[in-house]
């Protein structure tokens, strides 16, 4: 099958409330790396030469290209994405891939192999091959994996790390490239491989894979990274993390747990913070009201949020971006708010702008100015955009 591009639609954006507020589908990150990720990786171990496009909303396909680093590209691999509101600009056949599926390498080989046409569940369009718009046959296949909302991210991502990255570590010829492992660590891959890339793991912590430690991450003396976490780049982690995923330059640096969560850019969280991922009943946790069909579900922690010391957050709670929350958090944060416990307040955006470029000062890098423009866009479509 020849195909001269691979456009990445984004679905049900809602489910993936509040994250999709500041970043595409096809960014989010599951598996250790960004949805798009595992496609480019794919593209490069089959030899197609295909350019990569990503259908999103408005203000990210005019800001997002100039803030989100890509693992793929620190290490040396090289792709075309391009981020558009529409598909009018782009020409020649094309495999159209939905976010609903899960972007397994094995799988996607397999379905490329079969189709010459559409590949659905029931009336969701998960891949499609189209030359000037014809589908041809439609194959109905709900046996695949499903990525419904954000809860799903948090349920396949472990799975995905064992499956997709052996494919990476064939790209890049190691498990640990370019990192600092102290001899008095321990790395324990009887579940699977520890990858590190531009990483440090400092004296007396223990990493139980699968994990992916990504560039600039340190893991700290004493800390407990279990099976499934991923440090895309950046991050500093001390305490305990399983099967969450952290987004770029966000830090959990102090004694506490981090379960089954999500965690955006520029996040900080504070020491003797906890994120329950299960409940008292051992019952089926819901996200914003809908049934997960998971046990196990912490939180989804939006951009720019801060989690203050000692602070306890319920299971399947989300933290809206730039907003900052102290104490027992039992309800949804929704963006720009400030809670001591319950009992929130508006946040104002200058101070959230504020934060962050204070944050950055901390880490010693400049302020992006794309990421400005996008907390101020995400403010403005968090006043029309009702909470999950």
């Amino acid at each position: 099958m020849h195909f001269d591009n691979v456009v990445i639609v984004e679905d049900n954006y809602r489910n993936f409330y509040p994250t999709s507020l500041s970043t595409p589908i096809s960014d989010l990150i599951i598996g250790g790396l960004r949805y798009y990720e595992h496609i480019a990786l794919w593209l490069m171990n089959m030899g197609f030469d295909a350019k990569i496009y990503v259908v999103t909303r408005d203000y990210l396909s005019r800001l997002w290209s100039g803030i989100a680093e890509s693992l793929l590209s620190k290490v040396g691999l090289r792709y075309f994405i391009k981020y558009v509101q529409n598909t009018s600009d782009i020409s020649g056949p094309s495999l159209i891939i939905h976010t609903s599926l899960l972007p397994r390498i094995d799988t996607l080989n397999n379905l490329i192999n079969g189709i010459g046409g559409e590949v659905r569940c029931g009336n969701r369009v998960l891949l499609s091959f189209t030359d000037d718009g014809d589908v041809n046959n439609v194959i109905d296949n709900c046996d695949l994996p499903i990525l419904d909302g954000i809860w799903s991210v948090i349920r396949w991502n472990t799975y995905l790390l064992r499956e997709n990255l052996k494919y990476l570590v064939k790209l890049v010829g190691d498990k640990v490239v370019d990192s600092d492992v102290s001899s008095n660590a321990v790395i324990d891959e009887k579940g699977g491989n520890a990858i590190m890339i531009g990483a440090t793991v400092e004296s007396l912590a223990y990493v139980r894979g699968p994990v992916l430690l990504g560039p600039g991450s340190r893991i700290l003396p004493h800390a407990y990274v279990r099976e499934g976490s991923v440090l895309y780049a950046h991050n500093v982690v001390g305490g305990e993390i399983k099967n969450s995923i952290m987004d770029m330059h966000s830090l959990k640096e102090h004694f506490s747990y981090l379960g089954d969560s999500y965690v955006g850019r520029w996040v900080n969280i504070g020491a003797g913070s906890v994120t329950s991922n299960l409940k008292n009943t051992m019952g089926v946790i819901r996200y914003g009201g809908i049934n997960t069909g998971l046990t196990k579900l912490g939180s989804v922690i939006g951009d720019w949020a801060k989690i203050g010391i000692n602070t306890s957050i319920m299971s399947g709670r989300y933290i809206g971006q730039g907003s900052n929350v102290l104490g027992l958090i039992r309800a949804n944060v929704p963006p720009f708010k400030l809670c001591i416990n319950d009992d929130c307040k508006e946040y104002l955006l200058d101070k959230v702008v504020e934060v962050y470029k204070r944050f950055t000062r901390l880490r010693g890098v400049n302020a992006n100015e794309n990421e400005i423009l996008l907390i101020r866009a995400v403010y403005d479509a968090s006043l029309h955009e009702a909470p999950l």
